[in-house]
């Protein structure tokens, strides 16, 4: 027998099942949706710790302002003291003079720690550096030196193989 239904008649929710299509495809399009946006988050974040860990295994020390003189011919930007991440390659620059200390020659730059920081290695380039000028010398330490923590004082070191001229500073790795 049909059911037919007239005017007035109410329809009770238990008398006639009625599939409801539409219902489920939009719960499979909200699925869909929830699983490409948690994946595209997911993708965001891995870029951004990429990049992040990228940008931060290197760290490099701003170039000093303060030009070098006769008085202070040595001068870190920074100050005295050099503060390096444990494990991460750190570039330095140092401003230094000739006050008629070094002739035309190649000047070289080094630096010694003494205590706990005596493996610590610097790589620099020598320059010339003509009476009355200064330069600005880049120290690359590399990341193999910096393998323990501490803090030392280091002598820096600049000479043309005859008089040295020489600065304390510390250097704290953390």
């Amino acid at each position: 027998m049909p059911f037919v239904l007239k005017r007035g008649d109410v329809m009770r929710k238990d008398s006639l099942f009625i599939p409801k299509k539409g219902s489920l495809s939009l719960s499979i399009n909200a699925i869909v949706i929830l699983v490409l946006a948690i994946t595209m988050l997911g993708l965001g974040l891995g870029f951004t710790k990429g990049m992040f860990a990228k940008f931060s295994s290197k760290l490099e020390v701003p170039e000093p302002d303060i030009p070098a003189t006769a008085e202070e011919p040595i001068v870190l930007g920074i100050g005295d003291q050099l503060t390096l991440q444990r494990n991460k390659e750190a570039i330095f620059s140092v401003n230094v003079y000739n006050d008629g200390w070094g002739s035309d020659a190649s000047i070289q730059g080094s630096i010694e720690c003494s205590g706990p920081l005596s493996n610590l290695e610097a790589v620099t380039a020598p320059q010339t550096i003509p009476p009355g000028e200064d330069r600005n010398f880049k120290f690359i330490i590399p990341q193999t030196s910096t393998t323990v923590a501490g803090t030392d004082i280091c002598t820096l070191t600049f000479t043309d193989g005859n008089l040295p001229v020489t600065k304390q500073i510390t250097i704290k790795i953390q």
